[in-house]
């Protein structure tokens, strides 16, 4: 009896050890905890507990939660949304352009909110390359800013998450009203167009083992990801298995938006969002080549809707883009691609044993790879891999069979060198354009080690640098007839590349994005 009077241990505890306690938890356990006594309610609501989880989410700590009266309302209102700012760097499946946003929480409003990342090429100089005075070298020095015009995503305080049902509804489904808050979309302020609409879905991720060789999925299979999600769907993600309706199911690297052209006297319930997908937004625009869905704003005028398209974003692991000591190329680069303008890529340094087989159609570039020779009617019919493998074994074996082939001297590499010139450099478009879109590669550098070395460059221009051989992908309008071609990688610094195209006979740089100081409000 004596037993039943005893008043739990952690009720005897001084405020101090119990607020420690607590900080431990995560946010749902913290409103678990709230309801068990009035006691443990107080603590559990104490803001600086709730200050820690928001500064978790963004780069840089708040010491006030204004506009919001605490930090528990802060993290309230953005939850789930949080991991868009954790995660802050954020690219589509937008063909063939795609976007690439940067995202963050603005203290000033107390909203979380996307821009783009944008490229002004500069002045652009040709010199000829002393080296060779039939290659030009195109100077390149871009202004990467956000795109502070419009935001392409923008969840704030004010945004009505719970009041209605957003998605893909019917008025006269009954069941559309009932959706879980978490599968219904978001409206958004995003457009000072008039009737240019754009809304927020939350997404699930895909399983792996649902994921085969013909699955379509974003990010593709060779860019790093935490997980992945589907990007094809014949409904515009209409249906409820695409999104999350717990939230465990809640994506933290994936989400949608969808985007549409409205033409009415007055928008239409948010209840009402079940259309077909029609063609895109640009195309719509111009007034050409649509199909309008017209529906029955809940009672009011008739509502002309078109140019519905879904875009889907996912996020890199920081592991993949941060450049250490090991691996000083990786990260997020600005690429000059002439008159396709800035294009942003991500140059991966994989571990070695984790590099990804080489892609298909790389067969005739496997002994200029290898040896610096290069067959232009090479066609080899073995995998990349091996046929890589074998060209670097045999690379003595026929030294007259080469169509054109570059001098390798030699040249000993010191020491500490060693630890940063090895292993293999990718290049993969997180923006493309018509010919290479978003997703694909644009250059592989196989052996950034000796046993890819062309030369050190003692010319002005690259004086000290390392030369190494490498193939960019070129193709057609529309990415037809996709090829490699021999190319040459210049390591002129952590931040900064140059590519040498070696049949068109130009040079084109590549710089480092400043990722921090695009973050800073």
């Amino acid at each position: 009896m004596e037993g039943e009077n005893t008043v739990p241990r952690l009720l005897s505890l001084p405020a101090e050890l119990v607020q420690s306690v607590l900080q431990f938890l995560e946010p749902t356990c913290l409103a678990d905890v709230a309801l068990t006594c009035r006691f443990l309610r107080n603590h559990a609501l104490s803001d600086s507990l709730w200050q820690q989880h928001v500064n978790r989410q963004i780069p840089h700590p708040l010491t006030s939660a204004a506009p919001l009266p605490s930090f528990r309302d802060l993290y309230i209102t953005h939850h789930p949304y949080w991991f868009l700012c954790r995660n802050r760097i954020w690219f589509s499946d937008g063909e063939p352009n795609g976007k690439l946003l940067l995202v963050r929480y603005d203290p000033r409003r107390g909203c979380i909110e996307a821009y783009a990342i944008v490229a002004e090429p500069g002045i652009r100089k040709f010199e000829h390359w002393e080296h060779d005075e039939d290659v030009s070298v195109h100077t390149f020095n871009p202004k990467v800013q956000l795109d502070l015009n419009s935001p392409v995503l923008k969840l704030d305080p004010g945004n009505p998450r719970r009041a209605h049902d957003y998605g893909p509804q019917h008025d006269d489904d009954p069941g559309s009203h009932a959706l879980p808050s978490l599968s219904r979309e978001i409206m958004m302020d995003c457009s000072a167009n008039p009737g240019l609409y754009t809304s927020f879905m939350l997404s699930r991720d895909l399983p792996e083992f649902a994921i085969g060789p013909g699955t379509r999925v974003w990010p593709p299979m060779h860019i790093p990801a935490l997980s992945r999600t589907r990007n094809a769907s014949t409904r515009a993600f209409q249906a409820l298995s695409h999104r999350p309706s717990t939230l465990d199911e809640v994506s933290q690297n994936t989400f949608r938006l969808r985007k549409w052209v409205e033409f009415s006297g007055r928008r239409h319930s948010s209840s009402i969002m079940a259309l077909g997908a029609a063609s895109r937004i640009d195309t719509a625009l111009r007034f050409g080549g649509f199909a309008p869905t017209i529906v029955n704003a809940g009672g009011h005028a008739m509502t002309v809707r078109m140019g519905e398209e879904v875009s889907t974003y996912a996020t890199l692991p920081p592991s993949c883009y941060i450049p250490t000591k090991d691996k000083p190329w990786q990260g997020i680069w600005c690429g000059d691609y002439s008159g396709h303008g800035c294009e942003f890529l991500l140059l991966l340094q994989p571990n070695k044993g984790e590099e990804r087989p080489l892609p298909d159609g790389m067969d005739h570039m496997l002994e200029w790879l290898a040896t610096g020779r290069y067959r232009r009617d090479s066609n080899s019919s073995e995998s990349s891999d091996s046929s890589y493998a074998s060209a670097q074994e045999n690379q003595e074996s026929d030294p007259e069979a080469s169509s054109f082939q570059l001098p390798t001297p030699a040249s000993p590499a010191i020491a500490d060198e060693q630890d940063v010139y090895r292993g293999r450099i990718e290049a993969v478009k997180l923006t493309g354009d018509p010919n290479v879109p978003r997703g694909e590669y644009t250059f592989i550098a196989p052996d950034i080690s000796d046993g890819g070395l062309v030369r050190i460059a003692d010319e002005a221009a690259f004086r000290g640098a390392r030369v190494v051989r490498s193939a960019g992908h070129i193709a057609g309008v529309g990415f037809a007839h996709d090829e490699y071609m021999p190319s040459q990688l210049i390591l002129i610094s952590p931040d900064c590349l140059a590519q040498h195209w070696i049949e068109f006979g130009h040079i084109s740089y590549y710089r480092r994005v400043d990722l921090d100081s695009l973050g800073q409000i």
